[in-house]
């Protein structure tokens, strides 16, 4: 029986390609759901159009997402912390300057994450010791787990994106007159290194036999009444129909020991605190980066000892149109990433910078009402030019010139879990990067035909932007804390990382469906 721990993207890719083997499969969860008087509601929004909503009903998915000063909200889904619960209990952390957290929920993060899809290219991944070439053949299978949105435009030339079934969301109006302004602008834009394109997402934006599509109600960034954007519970669902799948749920993994034979996963009941045990022909560990580093450090009784995880830089700055879109409050859209952008500059990094632009949503609205208070019905006109001109832009820079968090386990005392300490270390090159980076979108403000906001911007702390990994990174000869191409740490034969803790770095774009091939790779590969 090979054992697979999490049920996030990882983790279902991870099981999809052993099942298909037709190899027995166990799949161990902590499993935490949303609270039944939350999914009663969501049910009830699912099965009526949205002009039949009860407003009430969506006041309440819309909970604990206020933008509060600068800091950005915690994301929520449909209202509920769940994706973030019970980590102090099971999974002690202190953190110092970081920012990063594991998830005990059924499906992970992949339940609150902005479903942006794209591959990596080779020279974001060139300290790795394997190529794009060699995931390829995996991207194909785990698109074929999800729906996607996506376009045939200029980002095909740079990040090729094959899939059988792909249909396009809708663009907003603001995305509509943006794209047509930079395609307008293309030759002096590819001159300057950028690249763009209708952002990549894995969203059912068309009905198919699985149900309807996307219906443009505008609350996706606080849970898809409708279930259309991709979480790995969806797959997790289909591989419980499977005979050679079973999943255990309310299970904490806490420590693997190898014998030459098996390995004895040590683990607790979620609910009763009840010690586990199970014995496994191979373990592949897929519980996030935390998690499974833990997971590691705790194997190997690696006590005191620092690992250090890498981090692709997040910050987010308004981009302001030079034209306004008229009636934006009111228009019937999504609001996931509706353009992607790429900028390929040596003078600021030898990898690529991912932007994904966002165009209005009611999360900007409220927060621009927070900060003025009551004049802000005193301010209608202006408000609605600031509104039909502003976009968001989140950014991500590679892990080469972003923070690391360095994560150290203390052990625990008489059978108490061990304590994680996580400490950012801020990279002297990463304020100086992000501040170019936003000179050079005002540069190049013509081609735009609009201006970034730099006193506006927003640098988040280390791990903030999720896609962070590589504390046991992929090594063709590795050494200690390094894995081999199969993701087995250095001194195990039997268990395997299988989760972003095994690359080698993080690229600035979307990391959820290379976690997710790479996943599929090392699992295709055993027996």
């Amino acid at each position: 029986m090979i054992y697979v721990v999490g049920s996030g993207p990882a983790g279902v890719a991870c099981a999809s390609a052993l099942v298909k083997k037709g190899l027995p499969v166990r799949m161990l969860d902590a499993g935490l759901e949303l609270e039944t008087e939350r999914a009663q509601v969501v049910q009830e929004l699912r099965s009526a159009r949205p002009e039949n909503w009860d407003l009430a009903s969506v006041d309440l998915i819309k909970d604990n997402m206020a933008v509060r000063g600068r800091n950005l909200p915690t994301k929520c889904i449909y209202g509920s912390d769940f994706p973030y619960r019970d980590i102090d209990k099971h999974i002690p952390i202190e953190a110092k300057r970081a920012d990063a957290s594991p998830s005990l929920a059924k499906g992970g993060f992949s339940n609150v994450w902005g479903a942006g899809v794209s591959p990596y290219v080779d020279e974001d991944i060139a300290d790795w010791p394997i190529s794009v070439a060699d995931l390829a053949t995996h991207y194909e299978a785990v698109l074929s787990l999800m729906h996607l949105s996506a376009v045939k435009d200029d980002l095909e030339s740079v990040q090729p994106l094959s899939s059988a079934a792909t249909y396009a969301l809708r663009p907003s109006k603001q995305a509509v007159a943006f794209i047509d302004d930079l395609q307008r602008s293309k030759e002096g834009l590819k001159a300057c290194g950028f690249s763009f394109g209708y952002s990549r997402l894995a969203v059912r934006a068309h009905a198919t036999h699985e149900g309807a599509g996307c219906v443009y109600c505008g609350l996706c960034l606080y849970g898809c009444p409708y279930g259309l954007i991709y979480n790995s519970a969806a797959t997790l669902a289909q591989l419980q129909q499977r005979e050679n799948f079973n999943y255990l749920k309310d299970v904490i993994v806490e420590k693997l020991v190898e014998a030459s034979d098996n390995v004895t996963i040590h683990a607790r009941s979620r609910l009763t605190g009840e010690r586990l045990s199970f014995a496994a022909a191979r373990v592949c560990l897929a519980s996030g980066v935390v998690s499974t580093t833990k997971i590691l450090l705790e194997s190997l009784e690696a006590y005191d000892q620092p690992v250090a995880m890498k981090d692709s830089q997040y910050f987010i700055f308004p981009l302001l149109r030079y034209h306004k879109v008229a009636n934006v409050t009111t228009e019937e859209l999504h609001t996931l990433s509706q353009v992607f952008l790429r900028l390929v500059d040596p003078e600021l990094s030898e990898n690529g910078i991912h932007f994904s632009v966002y165009t209005y949503n009611d999360l900007v609205k409220s927060a621009i009402k927070r900060i003025l208070g009551p004049t802000y019905t005193l301010l209608q006109w202006p408000i609605h030019e600031l509104l039909g001109r502003l976009m968001v832009i989140q950014a991500y820079l590679h892990s080469n010139l972003s923070a690391t968090i360095v994560m150290t386990l203390r052990k625990g005392r008489d059978g108490s879990v061990g304590k994680l300490i996580l400490e950012g270390r801020l990279n002297e090159h990463t304020r100086r990067v992000i501040k170019k980076v936003v000179a050079k979108m005002y540069a190049n403000r013509a081609h735009f035909k609009a201006v970034p906001l730099p006193l506006s911007s927003y640098i988040a702390a280390p791990g903030r932007g999720f896609h962070s990994g590589g504390t046991f990174p992929m090594r063709k000869q590795p050494s200690r804390f390094e894995s081999d191409c199969l993701g087995r740490p250095h001194g195990l034969q039997k268990v395997h990382a299988v989760d972003a803790t095994v690359f080698g770095s993080i690229p600035s774009g979307p990391i959820t469906l290379s976690i997710m091939a790479n996943a599929h790779r090392i699992a295709s590969a055993l027996d």
